[in-house]
């Protein structure tokens, strides 16, 4: 049986042998045999000597170039000798500093780089902790046939939760709640007014004809404007390693459902938020994304509120807290 997923419990279980299509140094698939585990730390080792061996080529392909350089500012000021010089002396310097340029020019050509770029690895921005401060908080709180019994909550910098249930049971209104995108039934949402709130909701619509570095930086423009960041704390797109530069100047509808997805991603951490709303983050990325984000989130300084069906996911957060919502019971634990 050959299964095709990014279902990475599903993968955990079941598979034994892993064929990996993930970026590689020569281009080929890798094959590891001993599953999903295996794959996951012979993955990451070959990943990091990837990167180092990319850097070191890097330096001396840079050290070529000063070299090359120094040698071209020699033959510039050599054609001008001290004076008193003799001509054999200004001749035969010249005919040195030439030769030397050569040599420099020759070596830097056989030094093509023969290690390619790695792939983009995710990096989340420094957010900041209010630990001592209640953020958000949610009292009694319900949303008619949507999000029923009430739901008492409240969010300090560096607090965790996973929302979890069935489909229909309000995970994803409770999320929209919290970010007051939609007004409840009954009971009160209390928002510190500096508070920076994150959403990354399920499904968001973004302007297909606008270019994605446009658009994501006309959307830091409007958080400074705003005076949600200063202009001194504002995110570089590339830094996050979400995009690439050739990703930039594609139109929002040029790109793929997961670079979509990794776009959403990061205009939400543009305003570096306290609070980090995430409503099914996993949907249409990639593996290694997924791993990446996860450790990520573990370690982030803001408060995270997790809704999610990702059982892989639900896995390496179930020593969070957890709010299980049902049709008709709210179970917190």
């Amino acid at each position: 049986m050959v299964v095709v997923s990014h279902d990475r419990a599903l993968l955990a279980d079941v598979a034994e042998t892993v064929v990996s299509l993930d970026a590689t140094p020569d281009g080929r698939p890798r094959l590891y045999g001993d599953g999903y585990a295996g794959y996951r730390e012979r993955s990451q080792a070959e990943r990091i000597q990837w990167e180092q061996e990319y850097a070191r080529e890097q330096v001396e392909h840079a050290k070529l170039q000063d070299d090359l350089q120094a040698a071209q500012d020699r033959l510039i000021s050599g054609w001008r000798p001290a004076k008193g010089s003799g001509k054999h002396r200004r001749a035969t310097r010249a005919a040195s500093t030439v030769g030397n340029v050569r040599r420099r020019q020759d070596a830097l050509e056989a030094h093509a780089l023969t290690v390619p770029e790695p792939p983009l690895t995710f990096k989340l921005p420094e957010l900041s902790s209010r630990s001592s401060v209640t953020l958000v908080s949610a009292e009694k709180v319900t949303v008619d046939d949507r999000l029923t019994p009430p739901v008492s909550l409240e969010f300090s910098g560096g607090d965790r939760l996973v929302v979890t249930g069935p489909n229909g049971a309000g995970k994803s209104t409770l999320l929209n709640v919290l970010a007051q995108h939609i007004e409840p039934s009954t009971g009160t949402i209390h928002r510190r007014n500096d508070a920076r709130i994150g959403f990354l909701q399920q499904e968001s619509e973004l302007p297909p004809k606008m270019r994605v570095g446009q658009l994501f930086e006309s959307h830091v423009q409007r958080l400074v404007a705003r005076n949600v960041i200063s202009s001194r704390s504002t995110v570089d797109l590339q830094e996050l390693g979400l995009l690439g530069s050739n990703e930039l100047e594609l139109r929002v509808g040029e790109l793929s459902m997961g670079q979509q997805r990794r776009l959403e991603l990061a205009l939400v951490l543009a305003s570096r938020p306290q609070v980090l709303l995430l409503d099914e983050p996993t949907n249409h990325l990639s593996i290694r994304l997924i791993d990446e984000l996860t450790e990520a989130l573990g370690a982030t300084a803001a408060a995270v509120v997790l809704a999610t069906h990702d059982r892989q996911l639900l896995r390496d957060t179930d020593h969070w807290p957890q709010l299980r919502l049902q049709e008709h019971v709210v179970k917190v634990s």
